[in-house]
């Protein structure tokens, strides 16, 4: 009884031996997922290439639907529950740590089971002629998001131990067992059903992999608590709807551009916004890799370290592709050398976009998820506006301007908020 009291009174991370680790194992991670990403993409787009060579546009397009409703299925089965299991597991005892993973995980399959039925009853109705694949086919590729949901909870605990070399193993073995189905597709060894049956093969993979991870720093001595799951849901729920305005609020910009200056505007702007996307990617796996350590020690002078060395990082990619941003263009096609202005705004816009997401992780360790939500709203608002104003003016460039505005005004806003909620200098949780 001893040992267990001793266990639960300390943190997850103490429990397992991880505190203190040296800024090595912050850059192994960043390195890691980074790599990680940046892979992910280029295998994406390979399977891409290879699929539209060998399949008719038909077919591709029937993938192109399955994809993008796997895609919705995975954001709805979340919940916005990744950062706040990490918050949790991170910052609490061992007990309460492991009640919140088994309390989370529930809940995701669950909403991962409606979700997948109402996706796959409206993809055989509404597609009913157009699919050209079985129920069967789509069912099993939608099935995909339960070992998904389960890895995702796995990532989450894994991420609170700044164990993230796994995490990126995980993915990329997930990647390579789709391109290896889309590899004896193009070879002829698969049909297109065939091939669908792989990508939940490939999920699966991607959980062996970090359940095992997993698995090897449970800590099986120490009394599971229970959380409060109404809390637990809400704030997740929360921390959903901050994704989905964001999501709004990224992805309206090209329908815009389309609707107010025409298609081959849009396409000039949907190539420039695909490097800007990328360089997002960089620094994508060092915020993930230091939230768990804003939640161990959210001061004023670790934010502020975060900031100026992230800032400064992401000067370098940034301003490489400023300077070649005409050959870049150029290379693709002449016609897209019209994007050079705007990839320019969008570049000086990287940094900003590195600003505000370390800053809303700040407010996040803080529980100030409802302040992101008013700033996300306003932020879809101002975008919106700017863009009926600049885009009949100066085409994608105002389009481009709009976005860097918009997240220099967040910036300056949210900043001040996210500063004051970190009242004064703490040490490790």
């Amino acid at each position: 009884m001893a040992d267990l009291a001793a266990g639960a009174g300390r943190t997850t991370l103490e429990a397992a031996g991880q505190v203190a680790k040296p800024a090595s194992r912050l850059l192994s991670n960043s390195i890691a997922m980074g790599a990680a990403n940046i892979a992910g993409r280029g295998l994406g787009y390979a399977c891409i290439i290879l699929m539209a060579r060998r399949l008719d546009v038909r077919y591709l397009g029937i993938y192109a639907v399955l994809l993008t409703s796997s895609m919705l299925l995975e954001l709805l089965s979340n919940l916005g529950l990744d950062k706040i299991l990490i918050r949790e597991i991170a910052g609490s005892a061992a007990g309460i740590g492991q009640g919140y993973f088994w309390a989370a995980l529930p809940v995701r399959l669950s909403t991962a089971a409606v979700s997948t039925s109402v996706a796959w009853a409206m993809l055989v109705l509404v597609f009913k002629t157009q699919l050209q694949v079985s129920p069967l086919s789509v069912a099993l590729f939608l099935s995909a998001i339960f070992p998904i949901v389960a890895a995702r909870n796995c990532e989450a605990f894994l991420t609170a131990h700044e164990r993230l070399v796994p995490i990126a193993v995980s993915q990329l073995v997930e990647r390579l067992v789709t391109l290896s189905a889309v590899l004896m597709l193009a070879f002829g060894l698969l049909r297109f059903n065939e091939m669908l049956w792989f990508v939940p093969i490939a999920s699966l993979s991607r959980l062996l992999v970090v359940g095992r991870s997993a698995n090897q720093i449970w800590i099986p001595n120490v009394e599971t608590i229970h959380p409060n799951i109404r809390r637990l849901v809400r704030q997740g729920l929360e921390l959903f709807s901050v994704e989905i305005l964001a999501l709004v609020y990224f992805r309206s910009d090209t329908l815009m551009v389309a609707k107010l200056d025409g298609l081959s505007a849009a396409g000039v702007y949907q190539v420039t916004y695909k490097v800007f996307d990328l360089c997002l990617s960089l620094f994508s796996g060092f915020l993930q890799a230091s939230f768990p350590r804003m939640i161990r020690s959210n001061t004023r002078e670790s934010l502020q370290s975060m900031l100026i060395i992230g800032s400064c990082l992401l000067i370098i990619p940034c301003g490489l592709i400023i300077i070649c941003r005409h050959f870049i263009l150029n290379t693709l096609r002449a016609d897209y050398a019209s994007g050079s202005t705007s990839l320019l705004w969008l570049m000086l816009t990287v940094p900003l976009v590195y600003i505000t997401s370390t800053l809303a992780n700040a407010a996040i360790v803080e529980g100030r998820i409802r302040l992101l939500i008013g700033f996300a709203a306003l932020l879809i608002f101002t975008n919106v506006a700017l863009n009926l104003i600049l885009i009949p003016k100066w085409s994608i460039n105002g389009a481009a301007f709009s976005t860097f505005a918009c997240e220099l005004i967040s910036a300056a806003l949210l900043g001040p908020f996210a500063w004051r909620s970190i009242s004064k200098t703490r040490g490790s949780l």
